[in-house]
């Protein structure tokens, strides 16, 4: 990752929620933005030091909950959440539901890499906020 990266994970629609790891100033946190309310606002961010990192969404859509928290670990066994819980609205101007995605992008200068290992999706709900 080069100075100004951003890389995670999303679930997208209009309303949105991203974890992932930022670098800035030769620093890198991982990073929770929620934009459940329509403005992206950065609700958490943890200092990271390791080149590994593990990140997950859950979603609850039963009963209409319709919720989703987020998580990280250093592991890939012990899961921490991070930031706030996103309320994934269904909103009239982007009519498809929520979709996940991996993602990496610059905000300073192109050239930044990241390795995505894997993306698993399953069906049940692991850990409790």
């Amino acid at each position: 990752m080069k100075d100004g990266d951003f890389t995670g994970l999303c679930l997208l629609q209009k309303n949105y929620g991203l974890v992932g790891v930022k670098a800035e100033g030769g620093n890198k946190s991982i990073v929770m933005i929620n934009a459940g309310n329509g403005k992206p606002e950065q609700v958490q961010s943890i200092p990271l030091t390791q080149k590994n990192v593990f990140f997950k969404a859950e979603c609850d859509f039963t009963d209409k909950k319709d919720i989703a928290n987020f998580f990280y670990s250093l592991d890939g066994q012990t899961w921490t959440p991070v930031g706030t819980q996103l309320e994934m609205t269904y909103t009239i101007p982007h009519f498809m539901g929520y979709r996940f995605g991996l993602f990496n992008y610059a905000t300073k200068q192109v050239g930044g890499f990241v390795d995505f290992d894997f993306f698993h999706v399953e069906d049940r709900i692991i850990s409790k906020k």
